[in-house]
């Protein structure tokens, strides 16, 4: 290591240093409930994103853009507990929705409520002739794959690299560049059926169809999991186009992108309609309820009268009649079309642009190379010199983020976990949240050379552990 290098690591260091010792300042409580989960948890979190280094934070009440930690400090909210409180926090319809059924019990088996929300959806998204209602996002993404296999006869999926589409074994694949499996413990045979695609590249994608042999395309219209790149509809447009003349399924993953791109989601936003979509987090505003939705010829395996030539599919689960997530969903859709036709969208989105260019203004004038990528009320943050693509931001060092978000975390605001770089806003969150978010950065800015940072994680120099 040159000298130089040497001493870009000693300001890493203490940069670093200084920005944790606030934090284990502010939050003993947080250690505590980490010491005592750890016991009996495994990583002591209910998720891996949920952890982040030297401690994650744990929380004891919520309300509108606030959370407050078990050591008495209260957050703006951008985090959402990724992505489903678009509402933002216990909103009053949701809230009033589950305690109105509080007689109907937890779960009962075919509830009319489950037809209630249907019906909402399909007037709220027309595209959904049918609706199959399922308790996560990665079950809704194996049954649309489920029922397309069944449709067409054929057994192979394109998946595209950098989109996220659950925890089921044959999409946990390709969330990078690389194309390997996210993780260990993932059978080579599990994926063998996908098909790993760029996103964007036509000409791969007119020569994986021409093979006769894909059931479906899916993919996730905002590219979220990726970094927050976006699709082009012109690229949508050509690739609905080509899936429908090879009698192709075409799935849209709206679980992030679904209500929160607008009433009718990423559909809407780039003029596009798929074969079937999967619909979660917004849709249960918190509670646990997903969807696939879609033509009616092809969710027409699940029915019990399907007509002769029909493939049976089959799909069933103990929580798919869940009170809570029914009520909230019905409330949610009836929030977001009253919001559709108030201007809400409209307002929401607006917002989000300003904080984009608030942040981007923030980094500018005090020379930190960063790129903020906003799609509707969606962000995510890099902070490097790298060219602002896929491929070259999915290979940066993730530190400088994790500690800017750490930073931001001891100025009281989430923007988002330190492991995670998802940034949410919701309906809930006013022009004044943003002027204090944007605020905030400033002063952590100020108060740390992130620009340093940023430089020595291009040199190597930062690479020290927490």
């Amino acid at each position: 290591m040159t000298s130089a290098v040497a001493a870009r690591a000693a300001d890493v260091e203490a940069i670093r240093r200084q920005i944790l010792a606030v934090y284990r300042e502010r939050t003993p409580r947080s250690a505590a409930e980490f010491a005592r989960a750890a016991e009996v948890l495994a990583g002591g979190t209910t998720g891996n994103l949920r952890h982040f280094d030297p401690y994650p934070l744990y929380f004891r009440s919520c309300g509108g853009t606030r959370m407050v930690d078990v050591d008495g400090h209260a957050y703006i909210d951008c985090f959402l507990c990724n992505g489903p409180l678009l509402l933002g926090h216990r909103h009053p319809a949701v809230e009033a929705a589950i305690v109105g059924r509080a007689t109907l019990g937890s779960i009962v088996v075919n509830p009319p409520l489950a037809a209630d929300l249907a019906h909402a959806i399909r007037d709220a998204v027309p595209f959904a002739e049918r609706i199959r209602f399922l308790n996560s996002g990665t079950e809704a993404v194996l049954t649309a794959a489920r029922l397309a296999r069944a449709f067409t006869g054929r057994e192979k999926v394109v998946k595209f690299l950098g989109h996220y589409h659950g925890q089921d074994d044959q999409f946990l694949v390709g969330l990078d560049p690389s194309g390997l499996p996210l993780g260990a413990g993932i059978p080579t045979n599990a994926y063998a059926a996908s098909v790993l695609l760029r996103y964007g590249d036509f000409e791969a994608l007119e020569k994986a169809l021409a093979a006769g042999n894909v059931a479906a395309v899916i993919l996730d219209p905002a590219m979220h999991s990726g970094g927050l790149w976006g699709s082009s509809p012109e690229y949508l447009a050509a690739a609905k186009e080509l899936t429908r003349s090879h009698g192709t399924v075409l799935i849209f993953d709206e679980v992030i992108t679904g209500f929160r791109l607008g009433l009718q989601g990423a559909q809407e936003y780039y003029g596009v309609t798929p074969d079937l979509a999967t619909y979660a987090k917004a849709l249960g505003a918190g509670e646990k309820i997903a969807a696939v939705a879609g033509r009616e010829e092809i969710l027409r395996g699940l029915y019990p009268d399907r007509p002769a030539g029909a493939q049976a599919v089959f799909q069933s689960g103990t929580g798919n009649d869940g009170t809570a997530g029914l009520a909230a969903g019905l409330a949610a859709v009836t929030s977001y079309r009253k919001l559709a036709r108030d201007g809400g969208y409209r307002a929401l989105f607006a917002r989000s642009e300003n904080l984009a260019e608030g942040l981007r203004a923030a980094f500018a004038r005090r020379g930190v190379p960063a790129h903020v990528n906003q799609l509707g009320p969606m962000l995510q943050i890099f902070l490097t010199e790298a060219p602002a693509t896929f491929e070259s931001c999915a290979g940066i060092s993730a530190w400088p983020n994790e500690l800017f978000y750490l930073a931001l975390i001891n100025e009281g605001v989430l923007l988002s976990l330190p492991t995670s770089n998802h940034v949410y806003l919701s309906f809930a969150h006013t022009d004044a949240d943003i002027a204090e978010i944007v605020a905030k950065t400033a002063t952590v800015l100020d108060r740390y050379d992130f620009g340093a940072l940023v430089r020595a994680a291009t040199s190597g120099a930062g690479r020290v552990a927490h």
